[in-house]
């Protein structure tokens, strides 16, 4: 036994200074991801006030002239089965709040006979939100997104939160957090 004692003792050492490293490591880690996720919604941000968009009736859309304090711009294309997914509970939740509330702007990313697909869709899922076509995709690219659904809200030109993949915006947690925001 005495013979393995050195062995065992830089076992032992070795042992703890690598699981030290990969403490330190995955508490690096972490504090990257916040730092990366700050400077994308400070990109958003950035965005947000010099953002113009036009909707496929013709309404020019500026955002930081929004009234409204909670704005969504919702990601969207017909044929991403998610993203039709989502559009009853967008739709509910554009019944709940006022336009002077909680504005909505879907930016449909069909390539393909887009202002067509986009009147389809308003009228077969009865949206009730402004749409824009991306015609060659440079809003998406402006905002770095590679796959939709993708949602990013805003409260008073604020990133509070993006969404990756179909939300469910007629969600109790979603209600509060917004009804908390509107102070209602």
């Amino acid at each position: 036994m005495k013979k393995f004692f050195p062995i065992y003792l830089l076992f032992i050492t070795l042992s703890v200074v690598t699981v030290g490293q990969m403490m330190f490591n995955w508490l690096d880690l972490k504090a990257g991801s916040t730092n990366v996720e700050k400077k994308v919604f400070s990109h958003y941000e950035s965005l947000y006030s010099q953002l113009e968009l036009s909707d496929i009736s013709g309404e020019k859309i500026k955002l930081k002239e929004l009234k409204s304090p909670i704005v969504i711009l919702n990601f969207w294309a017909t044929w991403c089965q998610p993203c039709l997914e989502e559009f009853p509970s967008i739709v509910a939740l554009r019944n709940k709040y006022t336009e002077d509330q909680v504005r909505v702007l879907g930016i449909n990313q069909d390539d393909e006979k887009q202002i067509i697909n986009i009147k389809k869709a308003v009228k077969k899922f009865n949206l009730n939100f402004s749409n824009i076509a991306d015609v060659n995709g440079s809003i998406l690219e402006k905002f770095m997104i590679s796959a939709i659904p993708v949602s990013i809200i805003y409260h008073n030109g604020k990133v509070i939160e993006v969404s990756n993949g179909a939300k469910d915006y007629s969600s109790e947690e979603v209600i509060e957090k917004f009804n908390s925001l509107l102070k209602l």
